[in-house]
């Protein structure tokens, strides 16, 4: 069979060679089973307007002058950047006709239009038009937004000839809003050979714990959805005698974060160790007892679409309690390879945190099971693998 040639369109992907992100994860795992993959995707500060990066021939555009200027794509995403800056949304229609301009010549040659995210969609969905290629749409949340929005999301979902869904909670948003032809769940994988069990790591020295002190784990950007607050409310309810519980990262929550924790008199009891980087994420979930991923839905009704912090844990062999929210119920199997408590509820927290913590068995039979489980239903290969035949079954339809 000939090699398949794709096109993906993203608002966001990587800048540089060495930035982490799950685009380029994606794409270069794709090349390595020798799908041809070029992205298009918007310039920021200082990247390049074309290069190669693990076999993805990745084209930039720009879509304001000077480009330092340009205030629409990444530092927080598009949707984020609109609601913030005046500047971005004059930007928008100028970035979405250069988008569609830098799409429309790469689509040259390609077998198919694989499109991150919904404003790639639009943009691909009228190349197809065009040109008759047909797109195949990852989508990672749904934003039902203003009429306009809901249009736009229908108009995009009815008109790709494959949808792929990244959690059960983001298909059933979508299934409210359109019909489709056709859809699959592909969930994004993990790089199972950095998020993996670790026998001794070390890490708690950066922090001065013991290694007989009972760890309680939780990681991700200080905003309100990230449900941070209960943990801090659960850890004056768990009951074990010598136990800390870490909270890494940065957001503009920390301060009144910090603050809770110091009137709830657990400043010793919660530690704040500020940004971890993605290549000791994996020590610090090994070290764990238990990594907790309290998400919530927050004022604005926004909460996890899947949960890749909850994903990477489970790789790492490390027990787990999520939220019942969002996506983060595809990830744990309650009783199995985690707890799913009651989202908001930090006596539900403590009550299932204290079960993990005074019971050995069923730490080590989670931890066993949460490995398993992340091989079987979240590796980058079984991605890889179904995305794939779904190429084969478009193309197919195509032809006939």
């Amino acid at each position: 069979m000939p090699k398949i040639k794709t096109l993906q369109p993203a608002t966001s992907f990587v800048r540089f060679d060495g930035e982490d992100g799950f685009t380029i994860e994606y794409a270069k795992r794709l090349v390595a089973k020798g799908i041809a993959v070029d992205a298009v995707a918007p310039h920021d500060v200082d990247t390049k307007g074309f290069e190669v990066i693990d076999g993805v021939a990745i084209h930039r555009f720009s879509y304001f002058f000077p480009k330092s200027l340009q205030r629409l794509a990444y530092h927080g995403g598009v949707a984020f950047n609109l609601s913030k800056s005046t500047l971005a949304k004059f930007q928008f229609p100028l970035f979405m006709f250069s988008f569609f301009l830098k799409t429309a010549w790469n689509a040259k040659g390609k077998d198919i239009i694989h499109a991150q995210w919904v404003p790639s969609g639009l943009i691909s969905v009228l190349i197809k038009k065009l040109t008759g290629k047909p797109v195949v749409l990852w989508v990672h949340r749904m934003n039902y937004g203003g009429p306009f929005v809901k249009s736009m999301t229908r108009f995009v979902l009815r008109n790709c000839d494959f949808v792929l869904f990244n959690s059960s909670y983001t298909l059933n948003r979508a299934k409210r809003l359109s019909k489709m032809k056709a859809f699959a769940i592909v969930p994004p994988g993990v790089d199972e050979n950095l998020f993996k069990p670790i026998k001794k790591t070390g890490i708690r020295k950066k922090i001065g714990v013991g290694t007989k002190t009972k760890m309680v784990f939780a990681v991700g950007r200080f905003v309100e959805k990230k449900g941070f607050a209960c943990l801090i409310n659960a850890m004056e309810k768990v009951k074990a005698r010598d136990v800390v519980c870490v909270i890494a990262g940065v957001g503009p929550l920390e301060g009144s974060l910090k603050q809770l924790a110091k009137e709830k008199g657990l400043e010793k009891k919660v530690l704040f160790p500020g940004w971890v980087k993605n290549s000791e994420l994996p020590l610090w979930m090994n070290e764990a007892d238990v990594v907790v991923v309290p998400s919530i839905v927050d004022s604005r009704g926004d909460t996890e679409t899947l949960g890749i912090v909850a994903i990477e844990a489970i790789a790492c062999g490390s027990p787990i309690i999520v939220s019942n929210v969002g996506g983060l119920v595809d990830v744990v199997k309650h009783g199995f390879n985690g707890f799913i408590a009651r989202q908001k509820d930090s006596n539900d927290l403590a009550k299932k945190i204290n079960l993990i913590l005074q019971s050995n068995s069923l730490n080590n039979k989670m931890a066993k099971n949460a490995r398993e489980h992340a091989e079987q239903n979240f590796s980058w290969a079984k991605t890889v693998e179904k995305t794939i035949e779904i190429y084969q079954k478009v193309l197919e339809k195509k032809r006939n």
